[in-house]
């Protein structure tokens, strides 16, 4: 067999796979899936000054805007009875509980900065899936904790990290280092008038 025509019964086999790949019905080649990101999650409960948009009694759902421009659209736990008493449009002090993602740990450097820069004005989209771009202020070791802050300012937000997983990213976590995340609404547990 010539080199010629052993390149040739190589490449048949290749033609074929390309061939038949291309020729598989839609749902067969559909069922490659995404893969989620992963992260660290920290569950916590925030209360927040926010606009009511509508209550529905039937479905027990609230939707509001939060102070950050976010609007949420979150179920009502059975602890919040006064359904009738919130009038859309209206102000109230809103808590709920949460879980908060951490996608992703820059260093300092160049990287750090950029990511500063960009959570200082997030985008209409960001505000939307609830995207944050915080600066690591403080870690204890001691009692497993990271504090962050959001670079436009705000409140500290303590996280514990009770896993191994969790523990391991503290260890590699320094003071100024930014944290890219999610957060994800999960419960209103309180709607109380605006104080």
């Amino acid at each position: 067999m010539t080199m010629r025509s052993i390149k040739w019964a190589a490449a048949i086999p290749m033609v074929a796979m390309l061939t038949l790949g291309s020729s598989l019905p839609a749902a067969a080649q559909g069922q490659v899936q995404a893969v989620p990101r992963v992260g660290l999650t920290f569950p916590s409960t925030v209360t927040v000054h926010a606009t009511i948009e509508s209550v529905d009694a039937d479905t027990r759902t609230v939707a509001f805007i939060g102070p950050d421009g976010r609007l949420l659209d979150v179920a009502l736990s059975d602890a919040v009875k006064n359904l009738d008493a919130i009038e859309d449009g209206s102000a109230a002090d809103v808590t709920y509980n949460q879980i908060v993602t951490i996608l992703n740990l820059r260093q300092k450097g160049p990287g750090s900065k950029l990511a500063r820069r960009e959570g200082s004005n997030p985008d209409a989209t960001d505000k939307e899936i609830g995207r944050f771009t915080l600066t690591v202020s403080a870690i204890d070791l001691a009692k497993n904790t990271v504090s962050l802050i959001d670079g436009r300012g705000g409140p500290v937000q303590t996280y514990t990290a009770n896993t191994p997983a969790k523990q391991e990213m503290l260890k590699k976590a320094k003071v100024g280092d930014v944290v890219i995340g999610l957060t994800t609404p999960l419960l209103v547990t309180a709607i109380s008038p605006a104080r």
